[in-house]
């Protein structure tokens, strides 16, 4: 009956340890998977952004006759497009963060780029509303504001929990480089060189160990090719 009673505390002992520890294996795993999951959908997010402001500014107008980007616009990508003042004839340049506004901005970012399928240009828009990262594609229209028109359009989540915006951490997600030739020009649209990507993305569920909520942030740089 001793020898019984010292088997059974024994085996009490053992597979308690044997369950805490994986138990805590467990929780780990949670935890990990929910960060593995935020940082591969944001790196996805940056992949995409860079690969469309590669493929910006195409074609651009010095590919047309001298007249048609002044009176054919959808046919032209500038590559950046902005408000106000771009539905002038010609358009009136803004300066970026100063006089231009939301777009392009810290949170807000609309391209001009090839469709592909021979029927000129598209505009693809890059929105921050909330926590959730927007993205929308529309054909570019002449003479029209490109904000209005995009979202207009319609735009469909991209990311979601994106932490970077005024309620949160208050970090732009672009900023904009004109220093690509020298000397560094005005701050116009149309000399932005460069985008840099910043995103902070929190995981969807709390850590199972402390309760609180896990982020990553990427950081990405994409340069004009157009």
């Amino acid at each position: 009956m001793v020898e019984l009673l010292v088997a059974t505390v024994l085996f009490t002992i053992i597979a308690g340890t044997i369950f805490s520890l994986l138990f805590g294996a467990q929780l780990r795993y949670s935890s990990e998977s929910g960060l593995t999951t935020a940082f591969q959908q944001a790196n996805v997010a940056i992949d995409q952004i860079t690969r469309d402001v590669h493929s910006a500014g195409y074609p651009p107008p010095s590919s047309f006759a001298p007249g048609v980007a002044l009176n054919n616009p959808k046919l032209v990508a500038l590559p950046f497009s902005w408000s106000p003042g771009y539905t002038n004839v010609p358009p009136i340049p803004c300066a970026v963060n100063v006089t231009c506004g939301a777009v392009p901005g810290p949170y807000d970012l609309i391209l001009e780029t090839d469709t592909g399928d021979g029927n000129g240009v598209q505009w693809i828009s890059y929105s921050l509303q909330g926590t959730t990262l927007m993205r929308g594609v529309t054909q570019k229209r002449a003479f029209a504001d490109p904000v209005a028109t995009s979202s207009a359009a319609g735009m469909l989540p991209y990311l979601d929990n994106v932490m970077n915006g005024p309620a949160n951490r208050s970090l732009p997600i672009f900023t904009y480089g004109f220093d690509c030739i020298t000397p560094i020009p005005a701050s116009f649209p149309s000399n932005i060189c460069k985008v840099n990507i910043l995103l902070i993305v929190q995981s969807a569920r709390p850590d199972p160990q402390t309760g609180q909520f896990r982020t990553i942030t990427l950081t990405g740089q994409a340069a004009l090719f157009n």
